[in-house]
């Protein structure tokens, strides 16, 4: 699960073109924490949830649901 959702994170972020440090700097963590958090490494993103939700202006249940890819077309 942690790696569904800093991957989530880590597009989330480029989609709103921020760095690293600008996230870091909304959530009152290091910029380390949040890269740890982008790689699945950190559990931490819990404990910012309202806060994500609120910078990349999504919904909670977004940022926790798997995306189900569909492969029909190839």
């Amino acid at each position: 699960m942690n790696m569904v959702i800093g991957n989530k994170l880590k597009n989330l972020r480029k989609d709103k073109n921020m760095s690293q440090e600008q996230v870091a700097d909304f959530l009152n963590i290091s910029q380390s924490a949040n890269a740890r958090m982008e790689r699945g490494e950190s559990t931490s993103w819990a404990s910012h949830f309202t806060k994500i939700c609120e910078l990349f202006e999504i919904a909670p249940e977004e940022l926790v649901k798997k995306e189900i890819v569909n492969d029909t077309e190839n």
